[in-house]
């Protein structure tokens, strides 16, 4: 907004305002005494050019955009941690207790339906890589434990909302009329519990005055039970319609996981001097999930989601470690996949043969 105020501009604008015949000359008397007000009046528009977009939608960050999402009375979501069940032999340890493994720190927790969970102490997606059957090694010393591993993954940890997902759905409440229990509305909600990624509203899926939605987990796969749980006792508790949820008397509305849709990628590849067969899987690998999660989060609801040859090759001939490929394929087969909207793609197998 103010980038001609720059400490150049102002001094040459104060400097040609001179009055005639002072020395303007860079050392004389007058050019020293504006210089340091020219420069300091520089610093307060930048200031203020910073100010303002602060102010704005589309340039604020940080706790700024949560002061522009509460206008509108959305809040950015949390962090959350990452749950494991608990499995254990012999003595059973107290709630509270600390166990350590992989690098990380969990609590034991006994969840409301009584199971008892390790829950991680550092929030976010950093905790979710514990395999299970990983060794659950207390801190302090437990009498009569024999044996104490993690159990399955009960709910994924969740990082911190980013400016970015922030801003679109205050853009998606602003511009899409998220008001009434229209579509847009069931979908702000969804999206509004913590572990939720994504939101996909099916209306009059079962019939008049229901509303399936469609739940994609904050880590692009699909949502856990706990995190449907969640989104269900928010909107509708149980799918009765009787409005103890945020959705209106006689709405049903249903929460289901995204099913997965697991494509596995073949192809052989001409590979670059000093690279290998398993650099080029890895590579492909972490740059076609990539492409997944970003159709996953930026395809608009309105268009059908299509996993294309095309653009994995494009992938492929951007990698360091691949001249060229041929015989690209998805499950077999030399053509596009098709995602339902009840489905979420996900990266199964990669295959890699070196032409020779």
């Amino acid at each position: 907004m103010y980038e001609d105020k720059t400490y150049q501009n102002i001094l040459e604008e104060v400097l040609a305002n001179a009055p005639a015949g002072v020395d303007i000359r860079q050392g004389s008397i007058f050019y020293d005494a504006v210089a340091a007000t020219c420069y300091k009046i520089a610093q307060y528009y930048a200031d203020l050019s910073t100010s303002f977009d602060l102010v704005f939608l589309a340039t604020a960050v940080d706790e700024y955009l949560d002061q522009k999402g509460a206008e509108y009375g959305l809040y950015r979501s949390n962090a959350t941690a990452a749950k494991y069940e608990y499995l254990y032999s012999g003595a059973r340890p107290g709630a509270g207790e600390r166990f350590f493994a992989g690098g990380l720190y969990f609590l034991l927790r006994v969840l409301s339906n009584g199971v008892y969970a390790l829950e991680a102490e550092t929030l976010g997606q950093a905790s979710n890589d514990i395999l299970e059957g990983t060794a659950a090694i207390p801190v302090n010393n437990i009498g009569g434990l024999l044996s104490s591993t993690f159990g399955k993954l009960i709910e994924p940890g969740v990082d911190i909302e980013s400016d970015d997902d922030y801003r679109q759905r205050i853009r998606e409440k602003t511009a899409g009329s998220a008001e009434n229990g229209n579509r847009q509305h069931y979908k702000t909600w969804c999206e509004e519990v913590a572990g939720v990624g994504r939101a996909r509203i099916i209306p009059l899926w079962n019939g008049e005055n229901t509303v399936k939605g469609v739940i994609i987990g904050g880590d692009g796969l699909p949502a856990t039970a706990a995190v449907i749980e969640q989104v269900q006792e928010y909107i509708d508790p149980g799918g009765t319609g009787l409005g103890n949820g945020v959705a209106s008397i006689g709405a049903h509305f249903t929460a289901v996981p995204a099913t997965a849709l697991t494509v596995n990628v073949t192809f052989t590849a001409d590979l670059s001097s000093g690279s290998t067969i398993e650099m080029a899987k890895a590579e492909a690998t972490a740059a076609i999930i990539t492409y997944f999660r970003d159709l996953t989060w930026n395809t608009p609801d309105s268009e059908e989601i299509v996993v294309r040859i095309s653009n994995v090759g494009a992938l492929l001939y951007a990698l360091p470690s691949i001249i060229d490929y041929a015989d690209l394929t998805f499950n077999g087969m030399a053509a596009n996949i098709e995602v339902e909207n009840t489905e979420v793609a996900i990266l199964g197998e990669v295959v890699v043969h070196e032409i020779v």
